[in-house]
C-alpha cells in the first residue's frame, strides 16, 4: 500500500475517500461565527506555515497554506480546503487522521493542534471558509464606540453608579463590552493619591511635583484630575520620558559597540528627541523628519539632526573589518529598525530567505533595502568619522534669544543664496567653458630654479615642475622657491596644492593627520625685496581661515582648507601684484612659503606654481577645476549626465560668492556659539547622495558577498501592505516617510497607540508589540486598538491627545487591587477588569530615589554623564589596556537616568539587572523579571543609600516633624501617598531596633552615612543619622516603591 510523507498534500483519490469518511463520523460541532484573520490564521501561522509557508524555497512541501489561492485550489480533483464542505475538504481528514504518517501537523514537527484548534477550522470550512487578510494588513476600520452594550447588558451585577461612570468614555464602552462578555465588573476608582502617582510615573517615569499633588488633593474632581493629566504632559519631565522610551527604540548608544566599542557623540539627537515631545511635535512630522528630514528643501541643521535616527546603528572601527560587509550590515539594521519601529514587523527574518510565516519576499526586504544605502557611508571607521557626519548643539541648551536669532538668519541666507544658485552657476559654467582655452593660455607653469626648505624636511623637483615635500612632524617650515622667469613680465601668482596619496584623508594635500595645512605667512621677493601685493583670493577657505591671513604679517593666522571635501581635489590661491614686473636675468625672484602654525605636518606637501602676465587676471574662473570638473563642463549642455551636473555643482558650491558669504555667516555664528560656552558635537547623519543612486541586488542567504547582480532591485515596500495592487511604490525615502504615516498604511498608527496603551498599562493591546505578523498574539481588544488608531490619525497624530484619551479613561483610574476570581479567570489583566500594577523600569526607580531625596538634578541634555558603577566592569571587556570607568563630580553624579553613559559592550549594570535592553539593536518591547540581584542593587547600590541618608537628613532638618509624623513624612515624600497605620507600626518598630543598634556601632554609624559622595550635615547626631536612613533605605526597598499601581 502506498504511503505518503506528511509534509505533502499530494494525494490520491482513494485515501481521500477513506478520511472523508473518518471525518464524516464525528459529531458536527456548533460554534459561533469564526473570525478568520483572528481564529483561523494563527493556527494555520503556527502549527501550518513552517512546512507550507511562504518560504517556498526552504521547506520539504510543495503545497502551501498561506493564500486563498492555495488553500482552495484544485489538486488533482480534490482540494485542502472546499467551502461549506467538511467532507471534500483534505485539511479537515489531514487533522483528524490517526495514523502517524498522514495526520497534520506530523507527529515529529512538535506541532499539535488542540481539540478547540480542530473545532475552529471544522466550524470555519462549514461555515463557508471565509478568507481575509491577516487583521493588521488591513486598514484599521473607523470604529463607533459599543455604547449599547450598557442598554443591551441589564443584568450584569455592576452597580448603577459604575454603570453611569462607563458610559462616558469611549475607551470604556470598548472594555465594558468584553468584561460583561466575561461576566466581570470593572474594579473601583483608585483613590486620588494612588492614581496621580500612577499618571505621574507612567507619564514622566516621575513622582508628581509637591505642589501638584496639594493641589489635586485637596480637591480631586474629574475636573482636576484632568488638568492635573494637561500640567504632567506639558513638562519636561513628560518628554524626557517619551525619549526615554524612543531610544530603545532607535538603540541610542554613546558608543560604536564591536570590540573596540569606541566612544561617539550622537548626544544632540538624543536632545532633539526630548524637544520634539516637549513641543508635542506631531508624530506625522516626527517620523518624516527622522527617516528623511536630510532630503527636505533647504533642510536646516535640526531636520538634519534628526536623521541620526537611521545613523545610531553600531558601528565597527576594528583592525581587519571589511567596509563591504560592515555597509551591509548598517543598512540591513535600518531596514529592520524602521519595520520594527513603524510597522511592527520582523522583517528581519526575511533577510536571509523568504519570511517563514508574514507575506514578506527576500527580494522585497531588499527593495526596503534600496531606501537606506544610499548615504555615501564607507561602512566601518569610529562614530565621530563615520561619513556623513556633521556638527551639533543640543537643542535643549539654553540659547540666547539673540543667538537663535543670528543662527537662523545665517540659515536663511544659505537658504536664500541656494534658491539663486542655479542661475548664476549656470552663468559661470558658460563663461568658464568659452574661456577655458583662453585661460590655460594665460597661465603657464613656473620653471623651478633653487629650492630649499628652512627647518626640518626636504623639498624634491618633480619632471613636471611640482615640488613634493619629505618631513614628518615638521613644524615651523619655510619654503623658499626660486623661479627661472628672466625677461618675462609677472602680474599674478598661482600656488596649487594637489593631492598625493602620501598624504592623508579627506584633502591629501599635506603630511598632517588629516592632510591639511595651515599657510602662515607668504611673500614674493624680487632680489630680496618684498614685491607689493594688490590682491590675494583662493579657491576654497577654511572656516576662520581665509586666504588673506596669509598676508597679514600675523604669524598667529593662517590659510587652511579643512571640511569643504570628503574627497582629495587641488586647491589653488593667487595673489595680484600691485604692478606688474619684468625680471630680468640677474634678478632673484623668490616664492617664499611660511607654515608656523603650532599642528605637526600642517605644511603642503605638493604644489606647483604659475605665473601669469594678464594685468587683472585675478582668480581665473578655472581655479580649483579638478580632472572631472573640468571634463564635464567641456562637454555640451546637452551631453552631460546627471553625475556630471552633481560633478559642476559641487565644485561651484565652494567658490560662488553669495553661498560663500552665507556660509562664513552662518560660521561666525557658530564660532560665537563656542565662544559662549555652548558644547557642539560630531552626530552621525543621513545625507541622501544626488545622482545616479547606490544599486540594491538581493543577497544570496543574506551574505553581504553574494549579491545577485543580475536583477538591480527597485525601492518598494511589501506588496502586502499597499492599498491595492495599483497603488504606487514610494521612490525614495522621503516617500517611504510620508508613506508611513499616510492613511493608506495599515501598521504604524496602530502599532504607536499600542506602545502608548503598553506605556501605560504595562501590556500593549497587542501583547507582541514588535511583532504584529501572522505570529503575533491576537489584540486583547480589536475594535479599541482600531478606534484609538483613527483617533490618532485624526487628532493630527497629537501624541498628548492620545495619551490624555488613555488616562482619563475610567479603565486607567481603576484600582490595582486584585482577588481570587480575577486572577482566576484573568491573571494577566488582559481584559482590563482592574488598572495596572507592574515594576517599573531601573531609570524609574533611580529617579524617583533621587528625586524623593532632593539629590535629582534638573539640568536638561548635553553630553552624557557617568553616575555611580562597580570598580573594573569596564576593564574587564576592553579592547584597550587603561580604559576606566570614571565617575562624574557634582550634579553630573545625581542627573536623571536617561543621561547615563550607555557603553554597548558594558551596558550600566543596574538598569541592566532591571531589564533594560542593550540597545545594539532596536526594542520597543518592555520585559520585566523579579530577580534576587535586583533586591541585592536596592540594598547596597550607593545610589539608593545615598539617597535614603538625604531623605533622613531632610526629614531631621524640618522642625516641623518628629517621631511618627517624621516617619509619614519621609514615606509621603518617597511614595507621594500615604502610609497606613500598620506601615507605620512596621517602620517605627525598625526605627527603633536601628537606634538601639547603631548607638552600640558608631564605627558602622559613620560608615552607613558617608556613603555618596554629597557631603552630609555634620550637626546632625550619627547614630540617629544611620538610624534613619537605614529606615528611609527601608522605604526605599518596599514594593509598593518600586510598583506602578
Amino acid at each position: 500500500m502506498l504511503r505518503f510523507s506528511a509534509a505533502t498534500f499530494l494525494f490520491t483519490m482513494a485515501w481521500t475517500s477513506m478520511f472523508v469518511r473518518i471525518a464524516a463520523a464525528e459529531p458536527q460541532v456548533e460554534t459561533a461565527t469564526i473570525d478568520f484573520s483572528r481564529q483561523v490564521q494563527p493556527i494555520l501561522s503556527d502549527r501550518c506555515f513552517p512546512c507550507h509557508g511562504p518560504d517556498v524555497d526552504n521547506q520539504d512541501s510543495a503545497f502551501r497554506a498561506d493564500t486563498k489561492e492555495n488553500l482552495f485550489a484544485d489538486l488533482g480533483g480534490y482540494a485542502a480546503v472546499v467551502p461549506g464542505n467538511l467532507e471534500a475538504s483534505e485539511l479537515h481528514a489531514r487533522i483528524h487522521a490517526s495514523d502517524p504518517d498522514d495526520q497534520m501537523p506530523p507527529a515529529d514537527s512538535n506541532r499539535v493542534l488542540t481539540d478547540a484548534d480542530k473545532r475552529i477550522l471544522d466550524a470555519w470550512i462549514e461555515q463557508g471558509a471565509p478568507y481575509a487578510k491577516h487583521w493588521a494588513f488591513t486598514t484599521p476600520k473607523r470604529e463607533s464606540p459599543p455604547t449599547e452594550v450598557f442598554q443591551q447588558q441589564v443584568n450584569t451585577p455592576w452597580a448603577p453608579e459604575t454603570r453611569s461612570r462607563w458610559t462616558e468614555h469611549p475607551i470604556d464602552a470598548f472594555v465594558a463590552q468584553r468584561l460583561m462578555e466575561a461576566n466581570l465588573s470593572p474594579s473601583p476608582p483608585a483613590d486620588p493619591a494612588t492614581l496621580l502617582r500612577r499618571a505621574a510615573l507612567t507619564l514622566t517615569g516621575m513622582l508628581p511635583p509637591q505642589g501638584l499633588q496639594e493641589r489635586y488633593l485637596a480637591n480631586p474632581t474629574d475636573e482636576a484630575y484632568a488638568a492635573a493629566v494637561d500640567e504632567l504632559l506639558s513638562s519636561m519631565a513628560y518628554a524626557e520620558r517619551q525619549s526615554l522610551r524612543w531610544l530603545d527604540a532607535s538603540r541610542y548608544a554613546d558608543t560604536d559597540g564591536y570590540q573596540n566599542d569606541a566612544g561617539r557623540t550622537n548626544w544632540p539627537y538624543r536632545d532633539w528627541v526630548t524637544q520634539a515631545f516637549y513641543e508635542n511635535m506631531p508624530f506625522d512630522q516626527f517620523t518624516i523628519l527622522q527617516i528623511a528630514g536630510d532630503m527636505l528643501p533647504d533642510a536646516t541643521d535640526s531636520q538634519r539632526l534628526a536623521t541620526a535616527f537611521n545613523r545610531n546603528h553600531r558601528q565597527n572601527a576594528e583592525g581587519g573589518a571589511l567596509a563591504e560587509e560592515f555597509f551591509v550590515e548598517n543598512v540591513i539594521d535600518r531596514v529592520e529598525t524602521t519595520a520594527t519601529v513603524w510597522l511592527g514587523l520582523t522583517a528581519g527574518c526575511a533577510r536571509c530567505h523568504d519570511h517563514k510565516f508574514d507575506p514578506i519576499s527576500q527580494r522585497e526586504f531588499f527593495s526596503l533595502y534600496a531606501y537606506f544605502n544610499n548615504i555615501g557611508e564607507r561602512g566601518i571607521g569610529p562614530g565621530t568619522k563615520a561619513n556623513p557626519t556633521m556638527q551639533a548643539y543640543s537643542p535643549l541648551a539654553n540659547v540666547p534669544d539673540d543667538l537663535l536669532a543670528k543662527r537662523e538668519a545665517a540659515e536663511n541666507s544659505i537658504a536664500a543664496a541656494r534658491r539663486t544658485l542655479d542661475q548664476r552657476m549656470e552663468a559661470w559654467r558658460q563663461s568658464v567653458a568659452a574661456d577655458i582655452n583662453e585661460e590655460s593660455a594665460e597661465w603657464t607653469v613656473g620653471k623651478i630654479g633653487a629650492h630649499e626648505v628652512l627647518g626640518q624636511g626636504r623639498l624634491d623637483k618633480n619632471d613636471d615642475q611640482s615640488l613634493l615635500f619629505t618631513g614628518s612632524d615638521s613644524r615651523e617650515v619655510t619654503y623658499r622657491v626660486d623661479l627661472d622667469a628672466a625677461d618675462q613680465p609677472v602680474s599674478a601668482i598661482m600656488i596649487e596644492a594637489l593631492p598625493d596619496d602620501r598624504f592623508a584623508k579627506p584633502r591629501q594635500l599635506a603630511p598632517s593627520v588629516n592632510g591639511n595645512f595651515v599657510l602662515t605667512d607668504w611673500k614674493i621677493l624680487l632680489n630680496e625685496q618684498p614685491v607689493e601685493l594688490a590682491s590675494i583670493a583662493a579657491s576654497f577657505e577654511q572656516p576662520g581661515y581665509p586666504i588673506t591671513n596669509a598676508i597679514d604679517d600675523d604669524p598667529k593666522t593662517g590659510w587652511a582648507v579643512h571640511g569643504g571635501e570628503t574627497k582629495p581635489s587641488p586647491v589653488q590661491a593667487v595673489v595680484q601684484l600691485a604692478s606688474p614686473i619684468t625680471v630680468q636675468a640677474s634678478d632673484e625672484f623668490t616664492v617664499q612659503l611660511y607654515f608656523g602654525s603650532n599642528f605637526a605636518g600642517h605644511s603642503i606637501g605638493k604644489l606647483q606654481v604659475k605665473l601669469s602676465k594678464s594685468p587683472g587676471g585675478g582668480l581665473p574662473r578655472t581655479l580649483g577645476l579638478d580632472e572631472k570638473t573640468w571634463a564635464a563642463i567641456r562637454k555640451p549642455l546637452e551631453k552631460q549626465s546627471n553625475r556630471d551636473r552633481k560633478q559642476i555643482q559641487s565644485h561651484y558650491e565652494k567658490i560662488d560668492e553669495p553661498l560663500r558669504a552665507a556660509i562664513a555667516e552662518k560660521a561666525a555664528v557658530e564660532k560665537e556659539f563656542i565662544d559662549r560656552g555652548f558644547t557642539r558635537a560630531t552626530v552621525m547623519v543621513m545625507d541622501e547622495q544626488e545622482g545616479e543612486r547606490t544599486p540594491a541586488y538581493l543577497l544570496e542567504r543574506g551574505a553581504y558577498d553574494a549579491p545577485d547582480e543580475s536583477n538591480p532591485l527597485p525601492r518598494g515596500v511589501p506588496k502586502v501592505l499597499l492599498a491595492s495592487d495599483a497603488s504606487p511604490q514610494p521612490k525614495d525615502r522621503l516617500e517611504l516617510a510620508k508613506w508611513l504615516v499616510s492613511p493608506e498604511n495599515p501598521l504604524t498608527a496602530r502599532v504607536i497607540v499600542n506602545r502608548m496603551w503598553q506605556d501605560h498599562f504595562g501590556t500593549g493591546l497587542v501583547k507582541t508589540t514588535e511583532d504584529f505578523g501572522l505570529q503575533s498574539e491576537q489584540p486583547s481588544h480589536p475594535e479599541l486598538l482600531d478606534y484609538l488608531a483613527f483617533q490618532f490619525i485624526e487628532s493630527g497624530w497629537d501624541m498628548r491627545a492620545m495619551h490624555r484619551m488613555i488616562m482619563t479613561s475610567q479603565t486607567y483610574r481603576q484600582s490595582s487591587h486584585t482577588n481570587e476570581k480575577l486572577n482566576s479567570i484573568d491573571p494577566q489583566n488582559r481584559l482590563l477588569a482592574r488598572g495596572p500594577r507592574y515594576r517599573g523600569d531601573g531609570f524609574m526607580i533611580r529617579d524617583v530615589a533621587l528625586q524623593a531625596s532632593g539629590l535629582l538634578s534638573k539640568k536638561l541634555g548635553g553630553p552624557s554623564v557617568k553616575p555611580y558603577q562597580p570598580d573594573g566592569l569596564w576593564a574587564v571587556v576592553a579592547a584597550n589596556v587603561g580604559t576606566e570607568y570614571k565617575i562624574d563630580a557634582g550634579e553630573d553624579l545625581y542627573r536623571k537616568s536617561m543621561y547615563s553613559y550607555w557603553k554597548r559592550a558594558v551596558n550600566p549594570p543596574r538598569q541592566t539587572i532591571f531589564d533594560a535592553g542593550g540597545r545594539e539593536v532596536c526594542n520597543v518591547r518592555v520585559r520585566r523579571t523579579n530577580t534576587p540581584l535586583q533586591s541585592l542593587v536596592l540594598m547596597n547600590d550607593p545610589t539608593f543609600i545615598e539617597a535614603a541618608r538625604h531623605l533622613a537628613e531632610n526629614a531631621l532638618q524640618n522642625p516641623d516633624t518628629e517621631g511618627r509624623d517624621r516617619l509619614a513624612n519621609m514615606y509621603q515624600q518617597a511614595l507621594a501617598h500615604p502610609a497606613n497605620d500598620n506601615t507605620l507600626d512596621v517602620l517605627e518598630d525598625n526605627l527603633s531596633y536601628f537606634r538601639e543598634y547603631y548607638a552600640s556601632r558608631p564605627e558602622q554609624a559613620a560608615s552607613l552615612i558617608s556613603v555618596g559622595e554629597s557631603p552630609r550635615d555634620e550637626s546632625l547626631d550619627a547614630s540617629e543619622h544611620a538610624a534613619l536612613t537605614a529606615t528611609a533605605h527601608l522605604i526605599m526597598n518596599l514594593d509598593e516603591f518600586i510598583c506602578i499601581e
